[in-house]
């Protein structure tokens, strides 16, 4: 429910990045540590976008978990009753921590597919 756009934001995002500060250092290819900065806010930026789908999930997580209840309303629904009763903040509830956490992975997962993709072309 949230991978496919989170995905779509933070690759693109990270290309973007990358090829911004190649252009700006005159520099290609970037070091790794430069591509983790990258992958670092790309990371961050698309965890806070997709902020209420993380909620959502949850939510509809914790419907399942209950029993009693014999009919799920729809995500569509579950958002708009989100909204409604509980207000906006409501679906942007963890936006730091998840934003803090995915930036740091980001950081590291593609700050270490550079290095390993430098280190294998080298071979090559």
């Amino acid at each position: 429910m949230r991978e496919i756009p989170f995905t779509s934001l933070q690759f693109p995002m990270y290309e973007l990045l990358k090829t911004q500060l190649s252009r700006k250092l005159d520099r290609k290819p970037l070091y790794a540590h430069e591509a983790a900065i990258c992958g670092s806010i790309a990371g961050g930026t698309a965890a806070a976008l997709t902020t209420p789908l993380d909620v959502l999930k949850t939510r509809v997580m914790l419907d399942l978990r209950n029993p009693n209840t014999e009919k799920l309303p729809s995500l569509r629904h579950r958002m708009r009753d989100i909204y409604v009763n509980e207000g906006i903040r409501a679906l942007y509830a963890g936006i730091v921590p998840r934003t803090l956490w995915i930036s740091a992975g980001g950081a590291v997962f593609l700050g270490v597919y550079e290095w390993v993709v430098h280190g294998l072309m080298s071979y090559a």
